[in-house]
């Protein structure tokens, strides 16, 4: 049997069990001239009848490389040719950032599929990520450090808005798509951005994925076995937090904080990571679970809160917590006496814009100040409160300055010191008076570095 049709078998079987559309429904399938998305508009077409839907093509031009208006061209002459209507988004380049490029671009990408959805009266998104692609998120999130439900990887079907994203090809590989298209001979387009190995995803895709393939050419499939088991093993897991979260619930979705402390700690922290996971929908830092039990855990703080998107925190009010949401301009944590810092989040105070990283790879041309710190796991995690007067910055020469004489020595006026914000480690080193001065860091050959970037 010819290698297209085993592909195409393969993917008519997975259609038919799945069930995810009716024929004739309006699908919407994202397509952007590469050889995964080619692979996937060509399998969607070639459907038996009965399983056929209605397809809609979304195809958007980044205005990124110089061949971006020859590949809009070429799927618009593809759809054309074979009656598909096409919907095309044009990120301009005046809208392109100076910073963060590939987070914007994913944001107007994907608010942009959403818009042809709502306009085509779509209830269904396709996208071509495969094998390979799930290899790589496995691979990039244990290395980054996750819980193990994030080894899960990419979802092969989640709430998209109101509607759905299914990505079928998850359980194709890289290679076997490729072989799909050479034996069709259509033509697709390669992006080069893919080759630079200044970005995390890429040194993995060209450096760690061939060698596992070389080592075992079964690996990558081996992979996503694993992501398959950790995915059933998440089933059972949430079965029973789901019953112990109604054990502690109370009036209003809060929960009782004493009947939380009466569990194990592995048992709490398994269940903070439960509720959180029901609330937010993209992956978050497996830092910001452990904030969350440790501020519950602490006596001394009473109150508290922890950030977890930018429009939803866990708030700690003596004898129960709650998540809520919060204005997603505002800072809830300013409004409290204390809050817990979340790696890699922008935070907004008056004048400033401030976050603190552990992603070395991360630059911001804009920053007016940076700084370095050596902290150790112990350290965490960071917490923000108001600046007190006793509040101490440690300086090059290994002596310190209190904040008060920082502020007099600044001429800095009254009411910015009343709402000046210090920046500290949980045992209360000061690292930083936000805006105005940071302490030096202590160097520590068992520190990780982190970076506070302020602009």
């Amino acid at each position: 049997m010819p290698e297209q049709n085993i592909t195409q078998q393969k993917f008519n079987q997975l259609i038919e069990s799945k069930k995810w559309f009716t024929s004739g429904e309006k699908v919407v399938v994202a397509v952007s001239a590469g050889v995964d998305s080619m692979a996937l508009l060509n399998l969607m077409m070639n459907l038996p009848e009965k399983n056929k839907p209605k397809i809609i093509v979304a195809h958007v031009n980044h205005h990124l490389r110089f061949q971006s208006a020859e590949e809009e061209q070429y799927i618009r002459d593809f759809c054309q040719v074979h009656n598909f209507k096409i919907e095309v988004g044009n990120w301009e380049e005046r809208f392109h950032p100076s910073n963060g490029i590939e987070m914007a671009a994913r944001k107007y990408r994907y608010d942009f599929f959403s818009k042809v959805m709502k306009d085509n009266n779509s209830r269904i998104l396709l996208t071509a990520h495969h094998a390979n692609d799930q290899a790589e998120t496995v691979l990039m999130r244990l290395i980054r450090g996750s819980f193990i439900k994030d080894l899960i990887g990419i979802r092969e079907s989640r709430k998209f808005n109101d509607d759905r994203l299914i990505r079928p090809l998850l359980g194709f590989s890289k290679q076997e798509l490729t072989q799909y298209m050479q034996t069709l001979s259509i033509k697709w387009y390669e992006d080069d951005t893919n080759q630079k190995l200044d970005v995390t995803r890429n040194r993995i895709r060209h450096r760690l994925i061939p060698f596992i393939e070389e080592e075992n050419s079964r690996g990558i499939k081996h992979i996503n076995d694993f992501s398959q088991q950790l995915k059933l093993m998440k089933k059972q897991n949430d079965f029973f937090f789901e019953k112990l979260a109604k054990d502690i619930i109370g009036d209003a979705k809060t929960y009782d904080l004493d009947a939380f402390l009466e569990l194990p700690k592995h048992v709490q922290t398994g269940l903070i990571d439960y509720l959180i996971d029901q609330e937010v929908v993209d992956g978050f830092n497996v830092d910001i679970v452990n904030q969350v039990t440790s501020l519950l855990n602490n006596d001394e703080k009473p109150q508290g809160v922890v950030e977890l998107s930018n429009n939803l925190s866990i708030k700690k009010e003596y004898d129960r917590f709650l998540i809520e949401n919060i204005n997603q301009n505002q800072i809830t944590g300013f409004k409290n006496d204390y809050f817990v810092v979340t790696l890699n989040k922008w935070y907004f105070e008056d004048d400033i814009q401030w976050m603190i990283t552990d992603n070395s790879d991360f630059s911001d041309d804009e920053a007016r100040r940076v700084s370095r710190f050596n902290l150790l796991d112990s350290e965490f995690p960071l917490i923000v409160q108001k600046t007190q007067n006793r509040d101490r910055i440690t300086l090059k020469n290994g002596g310190h300055q209190t904040a008060r004489r920082l502020f007099i020595n600044k001429k800095v006026p009254v009411d910015k010191r009343h709402s000046a914000n210090s920046l500290m480690t949980d045992q209360g080193r000061l690292l930083a008076v936000l805006g105005y001065s940071e302490s030096v860091s202590i160097d520590n050959s068992n520190a990780r570095v982190y970076t506070l970037i302020i602009k």
